[in-house]
């Protein structure tokens, strides 16, 4: 985990700890908000606001929070990238949630695909825009990555790239998912341009 930073909010003695075991890049006892990619937050709940634990959630960042209050958990909402450890712990099983809570958001994060204002998750098959998720096919997602660049495909193309079938195979397939990709899009986001047909191409936004 060296190419990691670890911000620990709420205790200076688990930073005191934490920083003599030279486990991270870099570790940070922060007072103020310090949202970082490529970093974990280590947050001790009793001592915080309502508006750190909010920043945490919203950050979608690997947390641990840390208590010995089981009460202190119900007032965290939990991204999918945190967990709750009741106090005392083991450094051993501290070290290893955070192995696994690193390598699960590098993997989620990875797969997430912009396109203009929509996020695509690969992984999950969803497409979100603001505060709305559309979930998704597989063969609707392979289609929009397919899609996912500055240039028009014809449906021959689109048939042989995605589907993997020979221009000369019948098109219904394409058609039906492209009509029921578009109304899920119209429908959800009131976007009537996520896939337009131009000189007999086919774009993407």
């Amino acid at each position: 985990m060296q190419n990691i930073n670890l911000y620990i909010y709420g205790s200076e003695i688990f930073y005191k700890l934490i920083s003599d075991l030279n486990l991270f890049n870099k570790v940070y006892l922060e007072k103020k908000l310090t949202l970082n990619s490529n970093s974990i937050i280590l947050a001790f709940p009793d001592g915080l606001s309502s508006q750190f634990l909010s920043a945490f959630y919203k950050s979608n960042l690997p947390v641990i929070y840390i208590s010995n209050n089981i009460e202190s958990k119900r007032k965290i909402n939990f991204n999918n990238f945190s967990v709750f450890l009741k106090a005392p712990i083991e450094i051993q099983n501290f070290i290893e949630i955070s192995k696994i809570l690193i390598s699960k958001f590098d993997y989620l994060k990875a797969s997430q695909v912009l396109i203009k204002d929509y996020s695509l998750n690969s992984n999950n098959r969803y497409i979100k825009k603001k505060n709305q998720k559309l979930k998704l096919t597989e063969i609707e997602v392979k289609l929009i990555l397919f899609m996912n660049v500055l240039k028009g495909f014809s449906k021959d193309e689109i048939l042989e790239n995605v589907w993997k079938q020979k221009a000369r195979l019948d098109t219904h397939t394409f058609e039906t998912c492209l009509y029921r990709l578009r109304k899920k899009i119209k429908d959800k986001f009131s976007d009537n341009n996520f896939i337009y047909l131009k000189n007999e191409k086919y774009y993407l936004l």
